[in-house]
């Protein structure tokens, strides 16, 4: 008796399949069978056609009928318009509630991944340009380097050629030194050789008075 009471429920109801994702059809009738401790229900409906075309519900839609054998099992639902059937393949409403909810855990996290990864492509980009920028800098820097030994090497050079300089000026001022002593020493030899030759002059000069007789020269 309550399993026919439960029959009588099924009626004028739309029946819809979570396994094929569909309306299978209209109840207009039911029976229950019973095999051994297990019993069916044979729903008795009027199929449903060119429903996905329309996307509204009018009488032509309906054509041939069929018969369904289900068990009580396979029923997941009755509501006051429809049934919803599950075959025994579709686990309870909590199950796919918490599946539903995995499933948006899921889409949150591949959505924050692709942000993610947005992000990284971005600090590789800027990470690209960043290396470029160092290998530039590093170019500027070893040109600097270049410049900064040659500019030592000059400096260097200066600093010996100052010191080369220096060794020229010293040189010179011995070579003025030097000169001004043999300017000296010229003169006195000068001095020297005009004192011997007026001696020597003189000297020839009385000899040779002497000799006629005459006076000594005053020279």
């Amino acid at each position: 008796m309550a399993d026919q009471n439960q029959a009588n429920q099924l009626v004028n109801k739309f029946v819809i399949s979570l396994v094929e994702g569909k309306i299978l059809g209209y109840v207009t009738d039911i029976n229950v069978e019973v095999e051994g401790d297990q019993f069916y229900f044979i729903l008795r409906m009027k199929i449903l056609e060119n429903l996905g075309k329309t996307g509204e519900f009018h009488s032509g839609m309906f054509s041939t009928e069929r018969k369904l054998r289900i068990k009580p099992s396979d029923i997941v639902n009755v509501g006051r318009d429809v049934i919803i059937l599950g075959n025994g393949k579709v686990p309870p409403l909590r199950e796919i509630e918490r599946f539903h909810q995995i499933a948006t855990e899921y889409n949150a996290l591949v959505r924050e991944l692709e942000r993610k990864e947005t992000i990284i492509k971005q600090l590789r980009e800027e990470n690209t340009q960043l290396n470029k920028q160092v290998d530039e800098l590093m170019r500027e820097l070893r040109k600097l380097q270049v410049i900064k030994e040659d500019f030592e090497h000059l400096k260097e050079q200066l600093i010996k050629q100052e010191g080369q300089l220096e060794m020229a000026k010293e040189y010179i001022r011995l070579l003025e030194g030097l000169r001004h002593d043999i300017d000296q020493i010229k003169a006195g030899v000068e001095r020297l050789i005009k004192g011997y030759l007026e001696d020597a002059v003189r000297r020839i000069i009385n000899e040779e008075l002497n000799a006629r007789g005459l006076k000594k020269t005053l020279l």
